[in-house]
């Protein structure tokens, strides 16, 4: 039993230093100064040892994490203050950053998947995010945990953020003043949203074909698993058509985070130009949510989920994403600057819940298929008339409290 332990805490150790997808049996009994085959006897491979850590040591705090700062965003009694799961966030323990991660991973790899589904459905009942649950409630439930897992997952890249105490505040005011009444048909897809696909467009065949095949199988297989034979297949090319483009897989796979994740509110121009004319982003905002779940776009989500798992832990991907949220930030200004009253640090708090929020969608839908049937629209409209409301100095200092 004590050997058992020590191998789980290293396994933790392991993980977190480079990644789930890299864990591998022997690293972890060197770090215990047990043999190989002592791992092999309790352990069938190294999925089975993630499977057994998932149970055994990582579960528990991700749903009590996740449990608390939904209560908090929600207003239940006795749920931990929004400064606390501000201060989790910007500096996660080592436990709930690989866990976070593994429900990323769950949702591709069977064996470890197994056991997260199997909680996941629970946990799912439990915080109101299933079908069980009242669609107007579902929806609210599903902006609180969203909000908390994509800025879980956005810290992966930026570490230490001081703004998730205000993002966290004006989202979770904004659930608790939405109507709990059934509003209006919620904004529609197709016709009503821009076009949803995301493509590289660069303008290179061969370029263009290769990033493709690389954010497919990024998404489907993960970061580390996308090798140049299997994105070259994809692509229904040769492995040294490759390298005719780039010099390695690495510069590939960067090039592919830089073209399409650059454009990450692709389409949101548009519906937040429209909502500043007709005069409610409310329901821009709510487009912008139901965007976000199309079908059409989920592999292109999958993809971008993936590389933010994999920043916790190599810094090619992390790079890449710090210059996406960076652009983001100065797209964000672009579109509101001019168009609204917003000042700088409320767009900067917009921006941060623009960029991290999918992210939550986006592992969600990853066991949730049919999230583009709920009503965004009551939560976006309060959302939108609590930030008119906070612009200027003091309504920065009023989000705090």
């Amino acid at each position: 039993m004590e050997n058992d332990s020590r191998i789980l805490d290293a396994a933790i150790l392991e993980a977190h230093g480079v990644g789930l997808d890299r864990v591998a049996l022997r690293p972890i009994a060197r770090r215990c100064n047990l043999t190989s085959g002592a791992m092999y006897g309790r352990y069938e491979d190294v999925d089975d040892l993630v499977a057994s850590l998932w149970a055994e040591r990582l579960a528990t705090p991700v749903h009590d994490f996740i449990s608390g700062a939904m209560a908090a965003m929600l207003g239940h009694e006795g749920a931990p203050d929004i400064a606390s799961v501000a201060s989790t966030l910007a500096s996660p323990p080592k436990a709930l950053a690989v866990g976070i991660e593994a429900l990323v991973v769950g949702r591709r790899n069977d064996v470890l998947g197994d056991e997260v589904r199997e909680d996941f459905s629970v946990w799912a009942h439990k915080w109101g995010l299933d079908r069980n649950t009242d669609p107007v409630a579902r929806a609210l439930n599903v902006v609180a945990f969203t909000t908390v897992v994509g800025a879980t997952l956005y810290s992966f890249v930026e570490p230490k953020l001081d703004d998730w105490t205000l993002v966290l505040a004006l989202m979770g005011e904004a659930v608790r003043r939405t109507p709990t009444s059934r509003g209006n048909k919620s904004p529609g897809i197709g016709d009503e949203l821009p076009d949803t696909g995301v493509s590289p467009g660069t303008g290179e065949a061969l370029r263009d074909a290769l990033i493709a095949a690389a954010a497919d199988v990024i998404g489907r297989a993960g970061y580390e698993r996308a090798t140049v034979s299997r994105i070259a297949r994809r692509a229904k090319l040769t492995g040294g058509a490759v390298y005719t483009r780039y010099e390695s897989k690495d510069d590939l796979i960067i090039d592919t985070l830089d073209t399409l994740l650059s454009d990450a509110i692709t389409g949101t121009s548009e519906l937040t130009a429209q909502g500043v004319k007709s005069g409610d982003m409310g329901e821009a905002v709510g487009k912008i949510y139901t965007l976000g779940v199309t079908p059409t776009r989920r592999m292109w989500r999958q993809f971008r989920l993936e590389t933010y798992a994999a920043s916790r832990s190599r810094k090619e991907p992390r790079a890449a994403l710090r210059r996406v949220h960076s652009a983001g930030l100065s797209r964000y200004h672009e579109m509101l600057t001019v168009r609204s009253k917003m000042d700088d640090d409320v767009i900067r708090l917009v921006a941060r819940g623009g960029q991290s929020i999918p992210l939550g969608l986006s592992l969600l839908e990853s066991y949730q298929t049919d999230l583009d049937t709920l009503n965004f629209h009551p939560f976006s409209s309060s959302l939108y008339q609590l930030l008119s409301s906070v612009t200027g100095r003091s309504g920065t200092a009023d989000a705090r409290s």
